[in-house]
């Protein structure tokens, strides 16, 4: 009977914990703000995937949104990358530390989807992406589309405490 009863307690405090793990979005407006990991086992990539990655979304201000990400690439070098752009269908430029290659125009469709396209500066897509949040906010799959390749890539982050 103890064993019983331990047995239903900790399973008790194991429900609990994993219950209480779940991280509150940043801003209900936008689903996709927030600090978000990459998780390897879930995603698809179109050439080797990187060791690791990461994601931090969040509003600046101003109607901005800044979007970091860095990781470490499949040689063991770690990358980094920061742009800031507006849910406007603006060109905003792929980089904010440095001049540009490109511009994205992003669109949110709703809390939980934002879309965006790459352009290069012949203003021709070089790619395109779907950013969809799950109902419980705890899951988000980038999905890209590279003109010209056939390979299509979904990358898959589970958010995390800032």
């Amino acid at each position: 009977m103890k064993l019983k009863a331990l047995c239903v307690s900790t399973a008790l405090i194991f429900t609990s914990s994993v219950a209480g793990a779940a991280v509150t979005p940043p801003n209900p407006k936008d689903l996709t703000q927030g600090h978000w990991e990459l998780n390897l086992a879930k995603s698809k990539f179109c050439n080797k995937p990187p060791q690791k990655g990461g994601r931090w979304i969040f509003d600046a201000g101003w109607g901005l949104i800044v979007f970091e990400q860095s990781g470490v690439n499949p040689e063991g070098k770690p990358t980094s990358g920061r742009y800031v752009g507006r849910y406007d269908g603006d060109k905003w430029p792929d980089i904010a530390t440095g001049p540009a290659r490109e511009a994205i125009v992003w669109k949110q469709v709703n809390p939980s989807r934002v879309e965006f396209a790459h352009y290069d500066k012949q203003d021709k897509v070089t790619s395109e992406y779907v950013r969809t949040v799950t109902a419980d906010g705890q899951q988000m799959t980038q999905h890209a589309k590279f003109v010209g390749r056939e390979c299509e890539e979904d990358q898959v982050f589970d958010r995390v405490k800032d």
